[in-house]
């Protein structure tokens, strides 16, 4: 299998996103259990609300490091990159929101695949302090 630096990749080419949905700036880690997402906030972002990025959106931020890892291995493997649904959410803790302007990152950790589902660990970093995390079960579309 090839290697290549996930940040060289466009990120629009590892997720099926796109803007305004499009939650994650660069793919900048990728191992073979885990991955490493940024996203800068700005004001046009559709989950600002009183210049704080909503809950829902680093939710969805952890979500669409999960869909760029998935397709960083997916171009690895020169095959199509697939889209994911959000299954479940658990244990989600948020302890702040951060603010418009601010980059924030992503880290997302495999911890079992099983019938089609992927189940993954998801942190949000500002300023090296976890703001978010949860688990999270993604169902893969073929």
């Amino acid at each position: 299998m090839n290697t290549m630096n996930p940040s060289e990749i466009p990120v629009l080419d590892l997720i099926p996103q796109r803007p305004p949905m499009q939650m994650i700036d660069r793919l900048i880690y990728a191992d073979e259990n885990s991955a490493q997402g940024t996203l800068v906030i700005k004001p046009s972002n559709l989950f600002i609300e009183n210049n704080f990025l909503s809950e829902s959106a680093l939710i969805e931020f952890i979500a669409q490091t999960a869909a760029a890892f998935t397709g960083y291995n997916s171009i690895l493997k020169n095959e199509a990159v697939r889209e994911g649904y959000i299954g479940a959410v658990k244990n989600l803790v948020v302890s702040s929101l951060p603010q418009v302007g601010a980059e924030i990152r992503s880290e997302i950790t495999v911890v079992n695949e099983i019938v089609g589902f992927t189940i993954i660990t998801g942190k949000v970093f500002h300023d090296n302090s976890v703001i978010a995390e949860c688990e999270m079960r993604i169902l893969g579309k073929n």
